[in-house]
């Protein structure tokens, strides 16, 4: 089962900078278009990828993740590089969570 969130953006260059990012990291396991997914080598899971992000328009994405990650977490993280973003559950702007709570992280760093 997956959870799904749309990140939304302040400015138009960070969604594609983010996208960037992480397609080029080792965690990229396919790369092609609009969509990235990526596999947390320390899960070990069988499933065909353990998040999914894909560029809806110049200031969002939309996240999929399919398993609890910290390594994937602290990768969006970096790949952010400190740039603002929003969090909402299913893209219900009444329901905004923070990314850790997305990637199911509790009381770790």
């Amino acid at each position: 089962m997956s959870y799904e969130y749309r990140l939304i953006f302040t400015d138009v260059s960070s969604a594609r900078h983010v996208m960037d990012v992480l397609r080029a990291s080792a965690a990229c396991i396919r790369g092609q278009g609009q969509e990235i997914c990526l596999k947390d080598s320390e899960l070990k899971s069988s499933a065909e990828y353990d998040a999914c992000l894909m560029q809806e328009d110049e200031k969002s994405l939309w996240l999929k993740v399919n398993f609890r990650s910290p390594c994937l977490y602290r990768l969006l993280q970096d790949a952010l590089e400190g740039r603002p973003v929003r969090c909402f559950e299913d893209g219900d702007i009444d329901d905004e969570v923070t990314l850790k709570e997305a990637f199911r992280i509790k009381g770790e760093n």
